[in-house]
């Protein structure tokens, strides 16, 4: 027999009926999963980029059943059960599954969901197997924001295909790794503000990201990284002990991310704690990365600034004296700082010393000398004190040091993004790198273009 469809009135009669108090089996309460969306949604390579993704959500408490389905085309495929971890101080819970086995440079959809959850649909590209253009972005300091907000849909107007983010990133612990304050500088929600935040680029394009001083939170672990950890599936092929370093190639661009908390002269709160080891492993990935017939760009990213004329962070004595004469020896051909909230480019440097003048609109031969900006401007309040013929260096023990500022290129004060289209070779064996920095609206403040070239 065949039971006949309710109309529209009647459900909705029975539902009143249910609320009044009268029992109706019209009525069906949902169970509380099913009002749940993932939130937070932000992918990260793992440490091969061709073949490895983990996509990482949240949701306000814990869920049934937490997972992840994949697809090609129209096919879901196999269903991937999420790892999840619990954080300090918030009812959040964060979910990670990490993908393995993928194809290069394809296109991927997810699905997200869980018992009887709202899903959550996005979609990724995992990286090329052989060098092809791509265009990356790179920045720190970000936090939660208006500035930070229009970032982030000027990042989605860019397309680029990874993000590399050198710390500072969303400020649930202001204290800044000094551990001043206590509890009242804290407040760890401030994380599902951020990542949401950064979803609608995030989701698409890989965020790659390092930690800064901001990143060592009071009470979270022994060198404050828990929380970070928490939220993020990194691809786990950097320093023993040392968790939030790691190395990734996309394309002809071989991608290191330090701790630059471990160098710092500055903020001494995990000052040393790897030993030789950090140091070790770096000169042992750019020698790997550098002796590859398919890379021509190294580009190394972590927070505390090598060289910065502004006078609120300066410079940082414990990074340039452990990693320079490293960077000088492989030939880094850029390295990424934030921490000084601004904007700053140095010329091409060897030996601590400018090799040839770099003014905007430049294009260098970038194995003469390593370059280094600071793109501290991405949505933080900004720090207009730099561009000084005479700045700091912060030596050993914390002490300034005054120093003349000769290496400077250029310095902008406002909020930007920095942009670098890559291209591989061309028959004569050159690769080019070209930066664009862009200003919160589009305003071009700075370009260089960095050329390599083999001979076959």
């Amino acid at each position: 027999m065949t039971l006949p469809r309710p109309s529209r009135r009647g459900l909705l009669a029975g539902s009143v009926a249910g609320v009044a108090g009268a029992t109706s089996p019209l009525l069906w309460v949902p169970p509380a999963d099913a009002a749940v969306r993932p939130a937070g949604v932000h992918l990260t390579y793992g440490a091969d980029a061709k073949r490895r993704m983990a996509v990482s959500w949240s949701t306000p408490s814990s869920v049934k059943r937490p997972r992840l389905e994949l697809a090609r085309g129209n096919d879901w495929g196999a269903v991937h059960q999420a790892d999840s971890r619990p954080s300090k101080d918030v009812g959040t819970v964060y979910h990670h599954v990490d993908l393995t086995g993928l194809e290069p440079d394809t296109e991927y959809r997810y699905r997200i969901t869980h018992g009887g959850g709202t899903p959550y649909v996005g979609s990724f590209r995992t990286a090329p197997a052989r060098p092809r253009p791509f265009r990356f972005t790179t920045f720190g300091d970000m936090g939660v924001n208006a500035a930070a907000a229009q970032h982030v849909a000027l990042i989605r107007s860019q397309k680029p295909e990874l993000a590399f983010v050198v710390g500072d990133l969303c400020y649930a612990d202001s204290s800044g790794g000094t551990g001043l304050g206590g509890p009242n500088t804290q407040d760890f929600a401030v994380w599902d503000q951020w990542l949401d935040q950064i979803r609608p680029s995030a989701a698409s394009v890989p965020w790659m990201t390092t930690v800064g001083n901001h990143e060592m939170e009071a009470g979270n672990g022994d060198l404050g990284y828990n929380g970070y950890l928490d939220r993020f599936t990194l691809p786990g092929n950097g320093v023993h002990d040392g968790p939030v370093t790691y190395s990734f190639t996309h394309g002809n661009v071989g991608f290191v991310a330090l701790d630059g908390n471990d160098a710092s002269f500055e903020i001494d709160r995990n000052q040393g704690y790897l030993g030789n080891a950090q140091d070790a492993w770096l000169t042992g990935r750019l020698a790997a990365l550098r002796a590859r017939d398919d890379i021509d760009f190294l580009v190394v990213g972590f927070h505390n600034c090598m060289y910065c004329t502004n006078l609120v962070h300066g410079s940082d004595g414990g990074n340039r004296s452990r990693w320079e004469p490293i960077f000088d020896r492989f030939g880094v051909d850029l390295v990424v700082n934030g921490h000084n909230h601004c904007y700053e480019r140095t010329h091409p440097m060897r030996d601590g010393v400018p090799v040839t003048e770099a003014p905007s609109g430049s294009t260098i031969d970038s194995a003469a000398g390593t370059t280094y900006m600071t793109a501290g401007g991405a949505g933080q309040a900004e720090y207009p004190t730099g561009g000084l013929p005479l700045s700091y260096v912060t030596i050993e023990g914390g002490i300034r040091v005054p120093e003349a500022t000769t290496w400077s290129a250029i310095t902008a004060e406002q909020h930007s993004i920095a942009f670098l289209d890559v291209t591989p070779r061309n028959r004569r064996g050159t690769a080019t790198m070209k930066l664009r920095t862009l200003a919160t609206d589009g305003t071009v403040l700075d370009t260089l273009t960095f050329k390599r070239t083999r001979t076959v």
